[in-house]
């Protein structure tokens, strides 16, 4: 989260972060879990716009733990949504120029391809889907027994 503080900021993005108590300890390299989250929150903060917010969530239930990223993007459009873990893989909006956003932060469809890869190399899982105003991209990673 303090690393993708200063993007945030400089687009009026507010970032924010909670969690349910005693979340487990999950297996996994803390370096690779840590840029799954960095390119989930520099994904979202990329297309959001300014001045709304992009929130961290993690929780719990009997089987497995979860973290997420919910974004303001505006949601992802549904024939989309199976492609969106592609490599390269980058929507109309994505590739389509808007105000605020300049050349070097259109991102090149990597990020999300690489938190993906990085979450099954664990044994994990990760998905996307809309939610609310946005999207929510969210990470199983293995828990530790």
């Amino acid at each position: 989260m303090e690393s993708a503080a200063p993007a945030a900021q400089q687009r009026g993005i507010a970032l924010t972060a909670s969690a349910e108590p005693g979340w487990p300890v999950v297996q996994g390299s803390d370096h690779e879990l840590i840029r799954v989250l960095r390119n989930l929150l520099v994904n979202a903060i990329r297309h959001t716009p300014s001045d709304q917010s992009v929130e961290v969530v993690a929780g719990q239930t009997a089987d497995y733990a979860w973290l997420a990223v919910q974004d303001a993007c505006g949601g992802i459009d549904p024939d989309d949504l199976p492609r969106v873990f592609d490599v390269a893989f980058r929507g109309v909006p994505a590739r389509s120029p808007r105000a605020g956003v300049g050349v070097n932060e259109s991102g090149a469809g990597l990020g999300v391809a690489i938190a993906r890869g990085l979450v099954q190399a664990h044994g994990g899982q990760i998905s996307v889907s809309n939610h609310g105003d946005g999207c929510r991209f969210e990470v199983r990673p293995p828990v530790s027994v």
